[in-house]
C-alpha cells in the first residue's frame, strides 16, 4: 500500500490516483464495491464493500482461510460446506456463521486482523501497478475498515519494524535459527516463542514461519525482533544495516565552514519513576534477563 503506477482505473478515465492509498480513499468516497488487484512483490487483492476494506489477500501473509484452517477452528469439510451455502448477497463468512462453524464475533476479529496483516505484508515491497475490477468471492470483515485507518496502522507497523530492526523488506527475506541460549532457557519461554523456535530452521523466512504457524506476518516479525533482543535466535548471513554517517563534514576547498549549530537547551534531569508513565512498543523487547522471557500478544496479531 505504497506508491505505484496504475494500470487501469475505470472510475475516472485520465485521472489516475498517485498511489494505492489515494485510490482507496477515492473508492471509499464513491462507496465502491469490488476489488483492487495490486501487482508486485508480494502484491495482492484488496476487497471493498461500500468503500470499506473487507479483506486483503496476499501471498505475503496467511488469509482468513489459511488462518481458520491452520488453527483447526474450521476443517476442510466445514470450509467447503460454507462455500456451498453461499447465497445471493452474502459472502463465505456469512455462510460459515450461519452454519455455526464459527462465531460472528470471532470471525470479525480474524477478518480485521487479516486486513491489517495483509496491508502490512503488501507494503513491505513496492507495488508495480493496480487494476480496479468487480467483486470476487471471499470472506469479508462484517463491518469493514475505512482505508485511512488501515493506512495509519500500516505506517505505524512499518515504523516500529524499521526502528527496532531495520528495513522491513530486509527482515522479510532474513532467515534464522535458534541460538545456543534458546536451548538453555527453553523451559522459561512462552508457547509463542517455543512455537517460533520449533520451526525456525535457518531456511524459513518470516513469511514462511507465518504460513507454517498460521499467524500474521507482522505478529511473527514482532516476535522475532523481541527474540533477537533476548538473544534467542541467530540470523543466517544478516547483511549489516546501513546507517547515516556521523563523520564531521569538511567544507570543500575555498569555501568557509558553515556556522556552528545552536547548542541545545539543557533540560532538568527527571528522577526515574517520579510520576512517569512509560509507553511500550509492540516490537520492543521484554528485557534480556533470563527471568524476563515472557512475551505479550500483539493487539492485532492473527
Amino acid at each position: 500500500m505504497t506508491d505505484g503506477a496504475p494500470n487501469q482505473d475505470p472510475a475516472e478515465p485520465g485521472m489516475s490516483p498517485r498511489n494505492v492509498p489515494a485510490l482507496l480513499a477515492r473508492l471509499h468516497r464513491e462507496g465502491f464495491t469490488g476489488t483492487v488487484s495490486v501487482s508486485g512483490t508480494p502484491g495482492g487483492t484488496i476487497h471493498l464493500r461500500d468503500g470499506l476494506i473487507g479483506a486483503i489477500e496476499t501471498p505475503g501473509t496467511p488469509s482468513v482461510e489459511s488462518t481458520l484452517l491452520k488453527s483447526g477452528r474450521v476443517d476442510d469439510e466445514g470450509w467447503a460446506a460454507g462455500q456451498a451455502a453461499v447465497r445471493d448477497g452474502d459472502d463465505h463468512g456469512t455462510a460459515l456463521v450461519g452454519l455455526r462453524l464459527v462465531g460472528a464475533a470471532e470471525l470479525e476479529v480474524v477478518c480485521t486482523a487479516t486486513v491489517f496483516e495483509g496491508a502490512f505484508a503488501m507494503s513491505v515491497g513496492p507495488p508495480a501497478g493496480w487494476e480496479v475490477e468487480g467483486p470476487a468471492p471471499t470472506v469479508l470483515a462484517p463491518r469493514g475498515l475505512a482505508p485511512h485507518r488501515v493506512a495509519e496502522e500500516t505506517a505505524r507497523r512499518l515504523a516500529l519494524v524499521s526502528r527496532s530492526w531495520g528495513p522491513p523488506a530486509e527482515l522479510a527475506k532474513a532467515r534464522m535459527r535458534p541460538s545456543a541460549r534458546a536451548d538453555r532457557v527453553a523451559g522459561q519461554l512462552t508457547s509463542r516463542y517455543q512455537a517460533v523456535l520449533a520451526v525456525a530452521n535457518a531456511r524459513r523466512t518470516p513469511r514462511d514461519l507465518a504460513f507454517t504457524l498460521g499467524r500474521g506476518l507482522y505478529g511473527v516479525m514482532a516476535d522475532l525482533i523481541r527474540m533477537d533482543e533476548l538473544q534467542l535466535i541467530q540470523w543466517e548471513d544478516r547483511a549489516p544495516v546501513e546507517r547515516p554517517s556521523t563523520a564531521p563534514r569538511v567544507p570543500p576547498a575555498g569555501r568557509s565552514a558553515p556556522p556552528p549549530p545552536v547548542p541545545a537547551v539543557s533540560l532538568p534531569r527527571r528522577t526515574p519513576g517520579a510520576g512517569r508513565v512509560e509507553q511500550r512498543d509492540p516490537a520492543a523487547s521484554e528485557g534480556v534477563g533470563e527471568r524476563q522471557l515472557s512475551g505479550h500478544p500483539d493487539d492485532l496479531d492473527s
